[in-house]
């Protein structure tokens, strides 16, 4: 692995240690932006899908600026919690 991607993935580990330090463990979280959400919409949301979407904002913004660090590291971090909710969501 090249030192450049190592160095992205380890701010990135840090970035999702402080969110989670921040705002609790994603799992909880991302429930209750579902519950939020779906309140808002009137159709029932899951939290795979409150991450899908979140990803979706950053994609529309990197098309205007395709080289902003910060929504490069958004997209991996909101894919990463992604994988955690599915995993989580299987194992139950």
């Amino acid at each position: 692995m090249s030192m450049a991607r190592a160095e992205f993935f380890d701010e990135l580990a840090g970035v999702l240690t402080d969110r989670e330090d921040q705002y609790g463990a994603p799992a909880k979280l991302f429930d209750e932006i579902a519950r939020i959400w779906t309140l808002i919409l009137s159709f029932e949301v899951e939290p795979e899908q409150v991450a899908l979407c979140m990803i979706g904002v950053k994609v529309a913004r990197l098309s205007h600026n395709w080289s902003h660090a910060d929504s490069i590291k958004d997209v991996a971090g909101y894919a990463a919690i992604l994988s955690q909710l599915v995993s989580e969501a299987r194992a139950k």
